[in-house]
């Protein structure tokens, strides 16, 4: 048994440790953690357009990032950067359009929103019980931190005589 060297940038245990605990803490671990605990395939589309890309002899390139580059990503298109507000102004101002054209579409294109019902009723009952169970328990626990977070700043003020006992629920 004989072990090569490459030379694929590995992440550090530290890293994948502060990334294993912000999924976990942002919902998007438990979410997909349920969902697998009923056997529902997740991302099995983007697999089958693959095949059939290649088998049509169609360039097919992934646009997804890893987790080496999706938190530097994140942090990139957040920053209120002079690039970052335009781009959020285009954006609103062309959302009229784009929701006129998606609830109306041309005759050349794809009925994306009829298209999604269809879609919903082709699931199976266990996958529909899956996504609400996932994201029922998802949600609550980003809910439950952010109210963590809240009671503490609540708790704070409260120490400084800012905010009574009786306000507390007020805050």
């Amino acid at each position: 048994f004989n072990v090569n060297e490459d030379d694929y940038p590995r992440r550090t245990l530290r890293l994948r440790l502060c990334q294993a605990c912000a999924l976990v803490f942002s919902g998007i671990g438990i979410l997909y953690g349920i969902i697998q605990c009923f056997h529902v395939e997740v991302g099995g589309e983007f697999l089958a357009a693959e095949e059939t890309a290649h088998k049509m002899g169609i360039p097919c390139t992934c646009i997804d990032v890893d987790l080496n580059r999706f938190w530097s990503r994140l942090g990139s298109a957040v920053l209120p950067t002079p690039c970052n507000i335009l781009n959020s102004l285009w954006a609103w101002l062309g959302m009229p359009r784009v929701v006129f054209q998606v609830l109306f579409p041309p005759p050349s294109n794809v009925d994306v929103f009829g298209g999604m019902f269809l879609h919903a009723a082709s699931f199976p009952l266990k996958t529909w019980f899956a996504f609400l169970l996932a994201g029922f328990c998802a949600s609550t626990v980003t809910s439950k931190i952010l109210e963590l977070f809240g009671t503490g700043a609540e708790r704070a003020v409260e120490g400084t005589g800012k905010v009574t006992k009786e306000q507390r629920d007020d805050v």
